[in-house]
């Protein structure tokens, strides 16, 4: 059986746990600790989640890499639609990026996550984070409020997503990190846009973040 080794939080991870659970591909999931630096150079040389461990013992990283082979070993009726409108979506996230750090990368270790059960797994997070947000995570938190703003004026944009009767490769590359915002109390959600999150991570068995948002 194959392996998936990741984190809840990471989005990249979501991407690989979406498919994984949505082809009913046979795996077993391992939830690494953040500190845990010593499991993923001993898989593939380098600190890097998700990694897919093979049958045979070898080990992939990259999430679109693992994203593909999993759907190798799927049937052809779990086979993904070819994404449209990604780039669009994307491209928009992007703008925002930092806005997104600095209310994500705080909230993180404030919710109760497997990666973040230990003292030492939190630190090692929040160390590397406030270097990527230039700031404490304790000012992130004081300056949520204008982070907030941007971020609905981001939802607020965002085209019309797609229909999630069937998954596609838009949704592999969009809905994870729509999903992370599902962590944010006080986001202003269009309906339409959270009706697509609900309904995605139903189709593929994600947690949503709404009951535990900070």
């Amino acid at each position: 059986m194959i392996t998936l080794y990741q984190y809840l939080h990471c989005p990249f991870c979501v991407r690989a746990d979406m498919i994984a659970n949505y082809t009913g591909v046979p795996h077993k999931k391992v939830l690494l600790l953040n500190d845990d630096d010593a499991t993923c150079h001993q898989l593939i040389g380098k600190k890097m989640v998700p990694i897919l461990q093979l049958d045979d013992g070898s080990a992939m990283g990259e999430s679109l890499d693992i994203v593909d082979k999993i759907l190798s070993l799927a049937p052809p009726d779990k086979q993904l639609q070819a994404s449209h409108q990604a780039d669009e979506v994307t491209t928009l996230l992007s703008e925002y990026s930092s806005d997104m750090n600095a209310l994500l990368f705080p909230r993180n270790v404030r919710i109760e996550q497997p990666e973040f059960k230990t003292a030492s797994a939190r630190a090692y997070f929040q160390a590397k984070k406030e270097k990527v947000i230039a700031m404490t995570f304790a000012e992130a938190m004081e300056c949520s409020e204008q982070a907030i703003d941007r971020v609905n004026d981001m939802l607020s944009k965002l085209p019309p997503l797609p229909a999630t009767t069937r998954l596609g490769m838009d949704d592999v590359l969009i809905f994870p990190f729509l999903r992370n915002l599902t962590m944010v109390k006080g986001l202003t959600w269009p309906e339409p846009v959270k009706h697509y999150v609900n309904e995605v991570a139903a189709l593929t068995n994600i947690h949503l973040y709404w009951q535990q948002a900070v």
